[in-house]
């Protein structure tokens, strides 16, 4: 059984995989996450958690309302699973590993990645639309 501490740890991983989702950090993240779950011998644990980690990635990219605190809630419990079918050496080595994604993720939080355009002409002035988390550009006429 886990500790507190433990549980917490696992929660705050869950949390970190949804902050780098969408940020320079994501590559390293799930890589990190992928070489984590590597290490569970036999049971194709890798592909599952590479799997899972592009659903969360597309999940988050759709802007769902509900589907950070969900994707946090689901990575948090594979953490924990995670940790606790680990023997101690295992146990150690996942908390660092861990403690290291949410130190990566923590970097990046509120960074997302940015398209700069520079020195472009167009005939018709563009139109930005967007609610804040996505933006739509449309230059010219709908015909």
């Amino acid at each position: 059984m886990l500790t507190e501490a433990m549980l917490a740890l696992a929660a705050a991983g869950g949390t970190a995989v949804v902050q780098a989702a969408g940020t320079e950090a994501w590559g390293s993240v799930s890589e990190g996450v992928a070489r984590m779950f590597r290490r569970r011998s036999g049971d194709g644990a890798e592909d599952g958690a590479q799997r899972e980690l592009e659903r969360t990635a597309l999940v988050l990219a759709s802007d769902e309302a509900e589907g950070s605190s969900r994707q946090a809630s689901l990575w948090g419990q594979r953490f924990a699973v995670l940790l606790s079918d680990a023997d101690e050496q295992g146990r150690r080595q996942a908390e660092t590993e861990l403690r290291q994604l949410i130190s990566l993720a923590s970097g990046a939080a509120g960074q997302r990645q940015v398209l700069d355009i520079h020195d472009n002409r167009y005939d018709n002035s563009p139109v930005q639309y967007g609610n804040g988390n996505h933006q739509r550009f449309h230059y010219g006429s709908d015909r």
